[in-house]
C-alpha cells in the first residue's frame, strides 16, 4: 500500500481531507486553560509580549466567569431551544425524508 504524497489526501479521490471540527464544548473549555489565555499573546515583540501577557493574567479571573456564562448561555439553548425546534419543524423533516430521501440524507451527514 502507498502512502498519498502529501499525507492529507483520501485515496479515493485525491482531495485533501478536512480536519475534524473541534466541538464548541472542547473550544470552550480549551479556553479556560490559563496556557490558552496566555497563548494570546504570541507573535507580539518580547516587551510588547510581556505587558500582554501580564494584562492577561489579570483579566484572567474576569475571562473564566465570561467563558463559564457562555457555556451556560450554549447548554440552556440545546435544553430549551433546540428541542422546541426540533419538534416545530418535524413535519418539514418527515416531508424531506418521504419525498426528497437523497437531498434528506445529504442534509443530515455532517460537514
Amino acid at each position: 500500500m502507498t502512502e498519498p504524497a502529501s499525507g492529507a489526501e483520501s485515496e479515493d479521490d485525491g482531495e485533501p481531507l478536512a480536519a475534524p471540527k473541534r466541538s464548541t464544548w472542547r473550544v470552550l473549555a480549551g479556553g479556560l486553560s490559563p496556557r490558552s489565555v496566555w497563548a494570546m499573546a504570541g507573535g507580539y515583540p518580547v516587551v510588547l509580549k510581556q505587558f500582554i501577557q501580564f494584562c492577561l493574567i489579570l483579566v484572567y479571573p474576569a475571562w473564566v466567569v465570561g467563558v463559564l456564562a457562555a457555556m451556560a448561555v450554549y447548554g440552556l439553548f440545546y435544553v430549551t431551544v433546540y428541542p422546541v425546534l426540533w419538534v416545530l419543524f418535524w413535519p418539514m423533516r418527515a416531508w424531506m425524508k418521504k419525498n426528497r430521501p437523497e437531498e434528506y440524507a445529504q442534509s443530515q451527514r455532517k460537514k
